[in-house]
């Protein structure tokens, strides 16, 4: 058989990826399975590191948790700062002058709030006593019919098992006590990085900027800006929301005659900060004060306040504001504090949210231009707007009433002057006459 020339050679089918055994077989490797292979690998190193990243940042949240409250809150003050570096203010003075403002209000709201606790506080015990025996009565008295042996001897279980746990409750003291000890080391790293975040942000972010290994750096630093200005709108509008519902909640409270109504109005404030649950747990406090105090109606009125505060937060302010702060359905929203929640408890809820906000609009600000200069209106410039909104629907709602209420009018009169009409021509009288 004669052997093949170079050129019949070269033109032979090349067969890449191939291996040839001893019966002369060829086995071939999909391409679907190569390519599956490759990013199998370098998924399985993206999720190796990433894990030790998270690892990293769970060994180190006492460290990372107060810097993402930090810029949490630099976010939207960073721009009062820039306000007075232009009234001639200094940025460090400026941010010092922020800071201490900020600590003002914080202990005078504290102050107030634990006033009204300690002067409201023997009349709410005395209002739980009271409602604890009447609960007492109601089981002796009511369709359950409980013995007061079995009442006594649950209370004694209760009491022992108290006297049991003891132990456990002095180390739960002690738990105690590190903690607030760890809170007050975190505050003091939160303040002192907010200082510098206001201070030297944009120059610490440009210096990021400076030694990241891509070749577009402005597309980085446009990304960066759009992340930050979402940021600051979503605090700015968070903030804005909670100060409405301590606000309704509060005001409610104090007009129903519900004890601690300023508590409980500041405790609606911090809880609101957490999306959608917050709204909830703060709202349950509320009612269970005014069941404690009041009795069950009472509570059902507050109840009704909390939810008519809450509707109008979630059906108007939430989606109205929210909206434009950051473009997150609600599932992702929901799924995105149960994961915080799961993780670093309250705190994961409050800044899972803010984190997961943030990285969404990096993405978006790396992929298409983002205009620095452009300012977002203050939340507060919506307010005319809702009110001027609120006044055009209410004046075309009772200019339809009032057109309804003429077109009725005409129709009576129509109706009227037919039967008059009709009376008229059945007289034999008039009839007669005609």
């Amino acid at each position: 058989m004669p052997e093949p020339s170079m050129t019949e050679t070269s033109e032979l089918p090349q067969v890449s990826h191939a291996k040839r055994n001893d019966d002369g077989v060829t086995h071939h490797v999909p391409l679907p399975l190569r390519i599956s292979a490759a990013w199998a690998w370098r998924l399985v190193v993206v999720g190796i590191v990433g894990i030790a990243l998270f690892t990293a940042f769970l060994n180190l949240a006492s460290l990372f948790v107060p810097l993402i409250v930090a810029l949490l809150i630099a976010a939207p003050l960073e721009r009062f700062v820039t306000r007075l570096e232009r009234a001639h203010i200094p940025r460090g003075l400026g941010s010092a002058l922020t800071i201490l403002f900020g600590v003002v209000i914080v202990l005078a709201l504290i102050t107030l709030a634990g006033t009204s606790i300690v002067s409201g506080f023997d009349d709410l015990r005395e209002a739980a006593i009271n409602g604890f025996n009447t609960f007492i009565d109601w089981l002796s008295d009511g369709p359950l019919h409980v013995s007061s042996a079995q009442i006594d001897e649950a209370v004694t279980h209760l009491s022992g098992m108290l006297q049991d746990n003891a132990l456990g409750v002095a180390s739960s003291a002690v738990g105690v006590t590190s903690a607030i000890g760890g809170l007050l080391a975190g505050t003091i790293i939160a303040l002192l990085a907010l200082f510098f975040f206001m201070r030297d942000g944009r120059s610490m972010w440009m210096w990021a900027v400076s030694i990241m290994p891509v070749d577009d750096k402005d597309r980085v630093d446009r990304a960066g800006l759009n992340a930050w200005h979402t940021l600051a709108r979503y605090t700015k509008t968070s903030a804005f929301v909670a100060f409405v519902d301590a606000v309704g909640i509060g005001v409610s409270a104090w007009i129903i005659g519900v004890p601690l109504a300023l508590p409980i109005g500041i405790l609606v404030f911090l809880f609101s900060f957490i999306p959608l649950f917050g709204a909830t747990i703060s709202g349950a406090v509320a009612v269970l004060v005014a069941l404690f105090d009041g009795g069950w109606k009472t509570a059902l009125i507050m109840l009704l306040m909390v939810l008519i505060v809450q509707q109008l937060e979630g059906n108007v302010l939430y989606p109205w504001l929210f909206g434009k702060a950051a473009s997150i359905h609600p599932i992702v929203i929901l799924l995105t504090v149960s994961a915080g929640t799961l993780i670093l408890g309250l705190v994961g809820a409050v800044v899972a949210v803010p984190i997961l906000a943030f990285s969404t609009a990096f993405v978006t600000g790396f992929r298409k231009d983002f205009n620095p200069e452009t300012e977002d209106p203050p939340i507060s410039s919506t307010i005319p707007v809702i009110a001027g909104k609120s006044r055009v629907a209410f004046r075309k709602a009772r200019e339809t009433i009032s057109h309804t209420t003429e077109i009725r009018v005409r129709k009576n009169n129509k109706e009227i002057a037919k039967g008059a009409h009709r009376a008229h021509d059945s007289d034999p009288g008039t009839n007669g006459e005609n």
